[in-house]
């Protein structure tokens, strides 16, 4: 048993997966505050058994810490740690049987050899110094969470979504969450291996996958064969270019057609790809256009109560 947690809880009890989890940590087993201030960013964390078949590359956590029952020897000076939230991580792939890692963080070294199923994770976003308290996590009725706030004998829960956003906008949002992609962005088949592996990630990812992607070359040539115009500027009749940039090129902007939320198949090919001005961009996004028509040369799009065809290339 991986003594950096409890014994398992009860598998008839088992949560439905929602692609959020609770890593329950004892800092009386497993020194949190010492990883967290090494700088290390990247570990393996045990869960749950009955939910290991759940775990997949691009879903979220929390770390959550209970009742912190070291003694002064173990503090070694240290203050103790309050019941709460120290780290948001990653998951960067499935649940395997291994050992543990990092065994000056145990207070029992020989814990780190028990091979237990266990998930790479990777820390982006470390709150040591300012934690979210339990306490003081303020959670509607539809937000609560029956483990995150009360606890249980276990390594790992799903977490409620509600329950994720709202911690999540307490930190600052998404996109202060430091989602780095060590994946290759640059062809055709880097982009469908991305595809592939963020199949089952949760929005937050999938939107930064689709962004990480728009920064790589394939976006980029996209936009210099388009000759970086607005390509529903365009089809409107309108002035389809945008300011200039210190570089020459005018601005422009490029948007996947099928939502990458939803990370089917293609949705992240230049295929999927059309540019479009800032403006428009963002009413593609939340405003009123239908997408009517999507073959292999072109898509036909009601915008302003106008129908447009913006061919593909």
């Amino acid at each position: 048993m991986d003594k950096r947690f409890s014994v398992e809880g009860n598998k008839s009890e088992k949560v439905k997966p929602t692609g959020y989890w609770t890593f329950f940590c004892n800092p009386k087993k497993w020194y949190i505050d010492e990883f967290i201030l090494s700088g290390k960013i990247e570990d393996s964390f045990a869960v749950s058994e009955y939910h290991k078949e759940d775990f997949k590359p691009g879903q979220l956590g929390v770390i959550r810490v209970g009742h912190d029952r070291r003694t002064k020897k173990q503090l070694a000076g240290k203050p103790k740690l309050v019941r709460g939230i120290y780290a948001v991580v990653k998951i960067l792939g499935s649940a395997e049987p291994m050992k543990g890692t990092e065994k000056e963080y145990w207070e029992d070294e020989g814990d780190a050899n028990i091979v237990r199923y266990r998930v790479p994770i990777r820390y982006i976003k470390t709150l040591l110094r300012k934690p979210i308290l339990l306490d003081n996590l303020d959670l509607s009725a539809e937000e609560y969470d029956k483990y995150l706030i009360e606890g249980q004998q276990g390594s790992s829960m799903p977490l409620s979504r509600l329950a994720f956003k709202k911690i999540i906008d307490i930190v600052g949002g998404s996109d202060n969450l430091e989602l780095v992609f060590n994946e290759s962005n640059e062809d055709s088949d880097s982009i469908s291996k991305l595809e592939k592996k963020y199949y089952a990630a949760v929005p937050e990812v999938k939107e930064r996958v689709s962004r990480y992607i728009e920064r790589g070359s394939i976006a980029q040539e996209y936009k210099r064969r388009i000759g970086f115009k607005c390509q529903v500027c365009e089809a409107l009749n309108l002035e389809p270019y945008s300011f200039k940039k210190p570089n020459g090129e005018y601005y422009v902007e490029t948007h996947h057609v099928i939502p990458v939320s939803e990370l089917q198949a293609g949705s992240l090919s230049a295929n999927n790809l059309i540019t479009v001005c800032a403006n428009h961009h963002r009413q593609l996004h939340y405003g009123e256009v239908n997408l009517l028509e999507n073959t292999d040369d072109k898509y036909v799009f009601k915008i302003d109560n106008k129908t447009i065809v913006v061919n593909k290339i």
